[in-house]
């Protein structure tokens, strides 16, 4: 498991314990104060610059790569069974 899942999982079980909490409005206010403030006092990763490559203009993709990127999905393609099965995957 990667570290993003058990990050994911351990998020989904902290909001599932706070949520079986009987807390207050106030209660609720004072939590949130808190974890704002501790975020705030993350320091954020920042991107100085986006660097894109350079692609000269005449540039020709080999037919190997134009096979893989190019055209319609086949008709027998579903997309949403794909999306299922990346996500079953990821999940382990």
């Amino acid at each position: 498991m990667n570290t993003t899942t058990s990050n994911s999982a351990a998020m989904n079980n902290l909001w599932n314990y706070i949520q079986g909490l009987s807390l207050s409005s106030s209660d609720q206010k004072w939590l949130g104060a808190r974890l704002i403030a501790a975020s705030e006092s993350v320091p954020s990763k920042s991107i100085d610059k986006l660097v894109f490559p350079k692609i000269g203009k005449d540039f020709k993709p080999s037919a190997e790569i134009l096979s893989h990127s190019l055209g319609p999905l086949p008709e027998e393609f579903d997309i949403d069974k794909e999306f299922d099965t990346m996500w079953e995957e990821l999940a382990k």
